[in-house]
């Protein structure tokens, strides 16, 4: 049975996605595009839900590349043929794609649609078991809502009607659904919808083709009806939701316009989802129904919060986060992903103080990557919190327990003047010299009081730093290099990658990503 070509776009440039998405009619042509991710890690998990029968890859992205997408996609997934984008610079990671079954690959700044057709009718007639043919219905009604959703102006004459046409009533509404920690097949959308249809009595709906992550639905009634299916859609959410502890339900306010859809679901459900975030005691979010927002009542002191870890006063600091959360919740104007960034600082803050107090926590130093893991993969405020009350509570066996012993006051003075002064020229010898002490006995010393070595743990400070100031985007990485201590920026890139297992750049692709 003929079908068309389905293909999934894997880039984390959104322009190039999008106009790859929606330069030409590709179901005119034989194919549709199923899909799109912003990494490889994202592309394994759209493949997994779509089944395409091709994959166009960009080589450099943030979280997984394209050379490792391809090499774990081709040993998964062997029948699906994949065509790579790349630069002229990285032939390299192309060659290394073809050795790994790529079928062919184009250069970005060559890309036209034609080339990009041509490659793909070639890939395409590679697969005996697919007899795709064109459709000469001009555009779907799928395609051009997405087109729509993207901010794309459609054509008054040939594009508008269809739509006008499919969706006649004089009322509007956008209702989004996601399932926890997962993705939705094909079938499960369709369900969805039908759900929907036998709910609400004569409404038109249809399944948004957006995300796989979440089911996102046009709903068309008569002005008149628009209250009830209010109701009615509380009531299935209500049903749906009974027993989970966070909504992913979430409705957009009414509009009369269907030329509005790109701006509603752009500008006001996507950050309704993003509420959800704080919301964790309704079943559905609806647009025009929640709390009045407000700045927040304070900032949060930093200062103030590490002092009272500096006293041993824990449960103090302790409960002055739990204040500063519960501000964010009742205000919920906070940006999710800045109180994340904010909140993964605090904990790298931390565990610089304690160093710098010289409390023996080893544990604590190497378990806190494992914090920002489980911080930045938080579904709600109230994970986020349990997370940081974990965090506090190994604080607190610290500084209070057995743990937290100190050693020596010379030590003491020897790591607060390290901490102090890591960003210059400092060597055994100059800091022996400052200490009166004979560089041989120093390094005896300190090995005897740390378990590493002198010089690993003035690079273990540098490097933790160089982390603090990739987290931020102000700065150069040749810049960071020198602001931490190292003069040749090769090396300080290879003493990082040893001991972050990244290079600089791939970990500020990565936090970013």
């Amino acid at each position: 049975m003929n079908r068309l070509c389905k293909v999934l776009i894997v880039d984390d440039e959104f322009l190039v996605r999008q106009g790859i998405k929606h330069h030409m009619n590709w179901e005119a042509e034989g194919f549709t595009i199923v899909g799109e991710a912003s990494n490889g890690e994202e592309g394994l998990q759209q493949v997994k839900l779509l089944d395409p029968d091709i994959v166009i890859t960009d080589i450099v992205m943030p979280v997984m590349d394209g050379e490792t997408f391809v090499r774990t996609l081709k040993a998964e997934y062997p029948h699906i043929e994949v065509i790579v984008l790349s630069s002229f610079s990285e032939f390299e990671y192309v060659r290394s794609t073809l050795q790994h079954g790529a079928a062919d690959y184009i250069l970005k700044p060559k890309l036209d649609t034609n080339e990009l057709l041509d490659v793909l009718r070639r890939t395409a007639g590679k697969m005996p078991e697919l007899q795709y043919e064109p459709s000469h219905d001009g555009w779907r009604l799928g395609q051009l809502m997405e087109k729509m959703l993207s901010g794309f102006t459609l054509d008054e004459d040939n594009e508008m009607p269809i739509v006008r046409e499919s969706f006649p009533l004089g009322t509007f509404r956008i209702l989004a659904l996601q399932p926890a920690n997962r993705g939705l097949n094909r079938l499960e959308h369709e369900q969805i919808e039908a759900q929907v249809k036998e709910r609400i009595p004569d409404i038109v709906c249809s399944i948004l083709p957006v995300d796989n992550r979440l089911s996102v639905i046009l709903l068309n009634v008569e002005p008149e009806q628009d209250e009830e299916m209010v109701e009615k859609i509380k009531e299935w959410s209500s049903e749906a939701g009974a027993g989970q502890s966070s909504p992913v339900w979430v409705l957009s306010e009414q509009f009369s316009s269907i030329e509005k859809i790109g701006g509603i679901y752009r500008e006001r459900l996507i950050k309704l989802m993003e509420f959800c975030f704080y919301f964790t005691n309704r079943s559905i979010l609806i647009d025009g129904e929640l709390p009045p927002m407000h700045p927040a009542g304070y900032q949060f002191n930093v200062n103030m919060f590490l002092q009272h870890v500096k006293r041993n006063r824990v449960e103090a600091a302790r409960e002055y986060l739990r204040d500063h959360a519960a501000t964010l919740g009742r205000d919920y104007i906070a940006d999710v992903f800045e109180i994340k960034s904010f909140l993964g600082n605090l904990i790298f803050n931390v565990t610089i103080t304690l160093a710098d107090m010289d409390v023996q926590s080893a544990g604590l130093d190497e378990s806190k990557y494992t914090y920002f893991k489980n911080v930045d993969s938080a579904s709600s405020l109230g994970e986020v919190m349990e997370v940081l009350d974990q965090f506090m509570t190994e604080v607190q066996e610290c500084v209070s327990g057995t743990a937290g012993k100190r050693s020596d006051p010379n030590m003491k003075m020897l790591l607060e003047y390290m901490h102090e002064h890591y960003d210059q020229p400092l060597g055994l010898s100059e800091v022996a010299k400052h200490f009166h002490f004979n560089p041989s006995y120093l390094s005896s010393y300190f090995s005897s009081h740390k378990k590493e070595g002198f010089n690993e743990y003035l690079n273990k400070i540098r490097i933790e730093k160089a982390e603090e100031l990739l987290r931020s985007d102000d700065v150069t990485i040749s810049e960071i290099s020198s602001m931490v201590g190292y003069s040749d920026h090769s090396y300080f890139c290879k003493v990082f990658k040893k001991f972050t297992g990244l290079s600089p750049s791939r970990y500020r692709r990565k936090f970013w990503a």
